[in-house]
């Protein structure tokens, strides 16, 4: 059974660090300079603040699905699992944006950083946890 209180804390905790992955003393001067925008034009607006959180909370819920259908219980299997998945789908599919819309290599790794390391982030407290 899914620990409800595993998955509202992942979804925050990796909201959480997208506010500070993305803040301006973090990669937020570098990402903006890669995307050729200013941070103004890209947030932190409630469309951004929302649309980030939903987009946390499907990945969150997802993950823990995944772990609940295979049958784990521990933190090692939630950790491999969630690393399969960052290599796997996220890192792939956003390399997408590299090749047909000309994103920059370095709003690439800063994007594919932050949610790597978010679903591992994930994956360890679900799996901390016992989903």
């Amino acid at each position: 059974m899914i620990n409800i209180f595993a998955v509202i804390v992942s979804i925050v905790v990796y909201w959480i660090l997208g506010a500070i992955w993305f803040s301006a003393k973090v990669f937020g001067k570098p990402w903006t300079k890669a995307l050729r925008r200013n941070i103004e034009d890209l947030g932190p607006g409630i469309k951004q603040m929302l649309g980030s959180f939903l987009a946390n909370v499907i990945v969150v819920i997802v993950l823990a699905l995944i772990l609940e259908f295979i049958g784990s219980y521990d933190v090692v299997t939630a950790l491999l699992i969630a690393l399969l998945v960052g290599v796997g789908f996220v890192v792939p599919t956003d390399f997408y944006d590299v090749i047909f819309e000309d994103k920059n290599m370095i709003a690439f790794l800063i994007d594919v950083g932050y949610h790597f390391l978010g679903i591992i982030i994930v994956g360890l407290i679900l799996g901390l946890w016992k989903i």
